[in-house]
């Protein structure tokens, strides 16, 4: 019974999108070959933006598997004829 819930819960995890490691990745390398100063303070806000949503990004990853952690437990409990915590 409990591997069901698992399955079904597992199958409904966030993942971090790797576009925006991807883009972080990109815009550091940039930044290291930069050749002016302008290019710099090109690239700096960008990087800083990506870096935000990469942060946004992996907190509500973190939500989602927190709450499927929370429900897989509940689960697992009433498998076992436990009350809930």
């Amino acid at each position: 019974m409990l591997y069901s819930h698992v399955a079904r819960w597992f199958g409904n995890l966030g993942s971090m999108p790797a576009h925006t490691e991807a883009r972080i990745h990109q815009l550091c390398t940039e930044a290291l070959a930069a050749q002016s100063q302008a290019d710099v303070n090109r690239i700096i806000p960008e990087l800083r933006s990506a870096l935000e949503e990469h942060i946004r990004l992996a907190k509500e990853s973190l939500t989602v598997h927190a709450s499927s952690i929370a429900a897989l437990d509940a689960a697992a409990q009433a498998d076992k004829g436990l009350p809930e915590a």
